[in-house]
């Protein structure tokens, strides 16, 4: 049996060097997708960080000209009280049809299909999940005999936005950050009779509770946007044409959000706590600079 997970990349390499330090106690390897352009089709340098590379870490740069769409002038837009269970189906292939931004983030994060399918056995254990999203490597023996046990599972994670310790009250979508990260044997992956993007949306608009059996406790963490002077901005203007609200493209939207202690965008309060069972990985790196003060 092996492990592998699947993760897009945009620009967030100091998130990188924790995933791949917590990765390396139990995940054999680490498949990392970037594109050559943003999902608003601008053109971007590949940033990941290619000094880590080796056995367990494997880059895959694709060049999307060809896959990714251009912005339309009219574009349907994710709405968080709109997009839910009821319906998905409907609503969820007209976003893709009628805005650039979501297609090209499915385009990228369906990469996976091509390539594990062929490699995995029916045996491994396949990860999708985002960069910025970290099983605890201490709960590998828990969740690889959950998956053995259910096929596919999904978890629970800590949400922090802007430094490891800066945590979100709620976020939008399936709460505890769950139903976003999901594990499941190479069976069930070459079977799937839909995309890694398909199963990740329908999982946040909250219509697979009865389907997909999710860990009651947290089995890890997800840290949005470390070193946020250097990757929130960029990453949110990567995003530009998917939101409709063109004012928090900047980078004093990001200070109102510290300033404030709130997260806009999905309307929830932020709080700093130091008392959580932090990753492992974290004692083997220098990261003072990413703690809240």
């Amino acid at each position: 049996m092996k492990i592998y997970e699947f993760c897009p990349f945009f620009n967030e390499n100091r998130i990188a060097d924790i995933k791949i330090k917590e990765n390396a106690r139990w995940i054999d390897e680490l498949h990392v997708i970037e594109a050559n352009k943003t999902f608003s089709y601008l053109e971007k340098p590949l940033n990941f960080n290619v000094d880590v590379l080796g056995p367990k870490v494997i880059h895959h740069p694709f060049h999307a000209d060809e896959l990714f769409r251009k912005p339309e002038k009219e574009s349907l837009y994710f709405n968080v009280d709109s997009c839910g269970a009821d319906h998905f189906d409907r609503w969820y292939w007209r976003l893709l049809s009628y805005n650039s931004a979501f297609h090209n983030e499915a385009c990228q994060r369906n990469q996976s299909a091509s390539i594990l399918r062929d490699k995995v056995e029916d045996d491994d254990i396949i990860i999708l999940a985002d960069f910025d999203e970290i099983i605890d490597s201490r709960m590998a023996d828990r969740l690889v005999s959950e998956v053995k046990r259910h096929e596919i599972i999904t978890i629970k994670m800590h949400y922090s936005v802007f430094f490891l310790n800066l945590f979100c009250q709620s976020n939008h979508g399936a709460p505890h950050w769950s139903y976003r990260v999901f594990a499941m044997t190479g069976r069930y992956f070459k079977s799937m009779p839909f995309s890694s993007d398909y199963l990740r949306k329908k999982g946040i608009a909250e219509a697979l509770y009865q389907d997909i059996y999710c860990l009651e406790e947290p089995a890890g963490f997800h840290h949005s946007w470390l070193e946020y002077q250097k990757t929130a901005l960029p990453k949110l203007q990567a995003f530009a044409a998917n939101v409709e609200d063109k004012s928090i493209l900047n980078a004093d939207y990001i200070d109102q959000c510290l300033h404030d202690k709130k997260l806009y965008y999905i309307d929830t309060e932020l709080y700093v706590d130091n008392s959580k069972s932090f990753l492992s990985s974290l004692q083997e790196l220098e990261i003072k600079d990413l703690w809240y003060k």
